[in-house]
């Protein structure tokens, strides 16, 4: 009897234990739910019940009719440069040969998918403020990707790490030498982007000796409906 009992303890701290890990599954899914619902600022419409697969770019993620769907990859080591894809289109890559060493920025319409810029900027013997000529003119209603490419930050200054954080960052203090950056933001976002992603220089961790392994996101942004 006390066997039994002791087995039917067991079973219940297991349900237990697993009912409060799904719940807080749950409940984190709520929260990236809910910025990415409020990513430019504003409610979106109701999602489409249909939609859209989409192929291109190596994605295989599923999004609204509503939504823009993106994949960005950082570059790897020296060698690989990175990649933006938005919306079925590729923005940046090796093959359109508009890339460059540090931080390549694409910005497009929110509202129209259009591409309006992309551009790619030195960290390492560049001109910083070249990068800060682009950010600053960036309006509301656009949307900005990002992925670096072997050094990201040892150009970067106050200044510009105030500017991605107003366009929603939250790791951008955390970017540091050679350390693989990506990310997805806007002006005027409401909450701190959902879409960002870092992996840090790390000569103990590093896939390739002196640079760490490439990152890469896709996802699903909201249309901003005017």
């Amino acid at each position: 009897m006390r066997l039994t009992a002791l087995v039917r303890g067991v079973v219940v701290l297991l349900i237990s234990g697993l009912t409060l890990f799904f719940a807080s599954k749950i409940m984190d899914s709520n929260v990236r739910l809910n910025n990415v619902k409020y990513f430019l600022g504003e409610v979106v419409r109701p999602q489409s019940s249909s939609k859209i697969k989409v192929a291109s770019c190596g994605m295989e993620t599923q999004c609204p009719a509503d939504h823009f769907p993106f994949r960005i990859m950082s570059g790897a080591a020296s060698v690989v440069g990175p990649s933006i894809c938005f919306n079925d289109k590729v923005l940046m890559s090796n093959i359109k040969n508009n890339i460059g060493r540090g931080l390549n920025i694409a910005i497009v319409n929110a509202t129209s998918g259009e591409l309006l810029t992309t551009d790619f900027f030195d960290m390492w013997t560049g001109n910083v403020e070249l990068l800060l000529n682009f950010l600053k003119p960036i309006k509301p209603g656009t949307i900005v990707l990002l992925a670096s490419f072997d050094d990201p930050a040892t150009k970067m200054t106050d200044e510009v790490r105030t500017i991605f954080s107003e366009l929603g960052s939250s790791l951008i203090h955390n970017v540091q030498f050679r350390d693989n950056w990506i990310f997805v933001g806007a002006k005027l976002i409401k909450e701190k982007t959902p879409f960002e992603q870092i992996l840090k220089n790390d000569k103990a961790k590093n896939k390739y000796g002196n640079w760490p392994e490439a990152v890469e996101m896709d996802g699903c942004i909201p249309r901003k409906i005017d």
